[in-house]
């Protein structure tokens, strides 16, 4: 029994974005379902284990949504919940008859969330895109990559996810909302405002100096020596962070090189030389001897660069039970990254596995009213 245990999600999301958000609602004991199309799969679907992380206690309706009796079963669910959530182009769910004006009819207090690449309006609301587009437009791709000035792709979509988290924070919200005003609430999420959004106290910096960023040219993003990657002997990476005068003391003192405190305070050029000995000074020694350093000597501000096949030996990891394994098809299990949020006094329950697709149609249908005949029906229909 979560926070949300008393909430009902509809969830037409698809992909990464969407799916990311309404996982975080449903760790938190929210009853999402997810909506599937009997005619195709999600595709993530076709990525097991990706599928089984941003699906994971959720159930499973097949409905086709362009057959009358489909609309008809899809408005019955939207009676029985308090929020929908999709990701469609704008205008597509208005085309297909569900949008927002129907479901408002069905129950006047829905929380109705769309996420989408740009937004609902603009001169790009009907552009198609994906996370590396829309960081790109955001301006972060510009501000990522080497000291060379060489752009780089960053490893996870960073979009796509904080686009899901504001997704997620938009619908609690709206339902704070529906429930004070007694009245059905309209939201909009734009994916490339949410990474826009990330690189907002940097922009709003530009603003202020018109100093244009790029690569490694601003302080966090490689322009300090002592925030920074360095590369050790065995060609291992550590990260340096010692951002606050009392860290970069510590570590200054650890490696033995107390002449390095006060050499921060000098100008760029002064900075490249810094920066050109500490990497001397990391790659002297392999990773391991630096671990043991770490282990020494707190408060560094100093970690190694993990391979994803570190990641499960991390005692951290280990001591929280960050990772937990679900059950997959018959045989097969899948280890996923547990919720960050610890809601103090909650039962410690692990979450359900990703549904099969279709998988609760019949459980839901019967619990909406329809009969065993009607069911049949819609299969042979193909309304299911």
């Amino acid at each position: 029994m979560g926070a949300l245990s008393n909430i009902r999600i509809v969830d037409l999301t698809r992909l990464l974005p969407g799916p990311f958000g309404t996982t975080v609602l449903a760790d938190l004991g929210a009853e999402v379902v997810k909506v599937e199309s009997p005619l195709e799969d999600d595709w993530a679907r076709s990525l097991s284990g990706f599928f089984a992380s941003i699906n994971r206690g959720k159930k499973s309706v097949s409905l086709n949504l362009k057959k009358l009796a489909g609309k008809e079963i899809f408005f019955r669910l939207v009676e029985s919940a308090e929020a929908v959530a999709e990701q469609f182009r704008p205008g597509v769910m208005d085309k297909l008859g569900v949008g927002f004006e129907p479901c408002r009819k069905h129950n006047p207090k829905i929380v109705y969330a769309s996420l989408s690449g740009y937004g609902a309006d603009g001169p790009y609301a009907d552009k198609a895109g994906h996370d590396l587009n829309y960081l790109s437009l955001a301006g972060i791709e510009g501000v990522t990559g080497a000291e060379d000035g060489e752009l780089a792709i960053p490893g996870v979509q960073v979009a796509d996810q904080v686009g899901g988290l504001y997704l997620a924070i938009a619908i609690l919200a709206g339902l704070n909302q529906a429930r004070t005003r007694g009245e059905a609430v309209k939201i909009d999420v734009s994916i490339f405002e949410s990474a826009l959004s990330l690189l907002g106290p940097h922009l709003s910096e530009f603003f202020r100096t018109q100093r244009q960023p790029g690569p490694a040219g601003m302080e966090l993003n490689g322009l300090l020596p002592n925030y920074h990657l360095y590369q050790t002997r065995d060609g291992r990476w550590l990260s340096l962070a010692a951002l606050e005068g009392k860290f970069w003391a510590n570590f200054c003192k650890a490696v033995a090189r107390p002449d390095w405190e006060l050499r921060l305070l000098g100008d760029g050029q002064e900075h490249k030389k810094l920066k050109k000995e500490i990497a001397e000074l990391f790659a002297s020694r392999p990773l391991k001897e630096w671990e043991e350093l770490m282990a020494r000597a707190p408060d560094l501000c100093l970690e190694p660069v993990r391979k994803f096949s570190e990641i499960e030996n991390d005692p951290q990891i280990q001591a929280r039970e960050t990772l937990v394994e679900l059950e997959g098809k018959p045989g097969t299990r899948f280890r996923v990254v547990r919720s960050p949020v610890r809601m103090a006094g909650a039962e410690k329950d692990r979450p359900g596995p990703a549904p099969k697709r279709g998988a609760n149609t019949e459980s839901i249908l019967k619990e909406l009213g329809y009969s065993g005949e009607d069911i049949s029906r819609f299969r042979q229909e193909g309304v299911i």
